[in-house]
C-alpha cells in the first residue's frame, strides 16, 4: 500500500472511529444535552442523531476502511460515498442546529478528502492520487 492510500485509510479510520465515538456518547448521554442542538430539528432527543451518526455516518466509514484494506473491488467507490456522507452529515449540521464548531470544518475536509481520492488530470489507472491498486473497471463498482 503506498502512502496516499495509508492517508486516505488512515482518514477513514479516523472519520469511522470517531462518528462511532461520537454517536455513541449522543445515545447515551455523556456529551451533555444540548437543547439548541434539536431545537430547529423534528428530533426530541439526541438519541436518533446519535444512531444516523454512529451506523450510517460511522458505519460507511469503517466498512470503506475496511473494503479497502482487503482490497475489494469497488473501494474506490465505497470512499467517494463515505466522503459525501460525511459531507452531508456536515453540511446538515449546520444547517439543523444553526451553530458552527471548529470540529465541523475538520470533518468537512476529511469528508471531501475521502470522497476525492483521485487527483490528477488524466483518469490513467496510474495518475491517481489514492492508486495503491489498479482503477477499477466497470464491473467492480460495488461495496462488497
Amino acid at each position: 500500500m503506498n502512502r496516499d492510500a495509508r492517508i486516505l485509510l488512515g482518514l477513514l479510520l479516523f472519520n469511522g472511529i470517531s462518528a462511532v465515538g461520537g454517536g455513541f456518547a449522543l445515545m447515551t448521554g455523556v456529551i451533555p444535552k444540548q437543547p439548541l442542538w434539536i431545537q430547529h430539528t423534528d428530533f426530541g432527543s439526541l438519541y436518533f442523531p446519535g444512531i444516523i451518526l454512529m451506523a450510517i455516518v460511522g458505519g460507511s466509514s469503517l466498512l470503506a476502511a475496511l473494503a479497502m484494506m482487503r482490497r475489494s473491488p469497488g473501494w474506490q467507490l465505497c470512499s467517494l460515498l463515505t466522503g459525501l456522507i460525511m459531507l452531508f452529515w456536515v453540511v446538515g449540521e449546520i444547517a439543523s442546529i444553526r451553530a458552527f464548531h471548529f470540529l465541523q470544518v475538520i470533518y468537512f475536509v476529511t469528508g471531501v478528502l475521502a470522497s476525492g481520492s483521485r487527483r490528477g488530470k488524466s483518469p490513467s489507472p496510474n495518475n491517481g492520487a489514492f492508486s495503491a491498486w489498479p482503477a477499477p473497471g466497470p464491473d467492480q463498482f460495488s461495496c462488497r
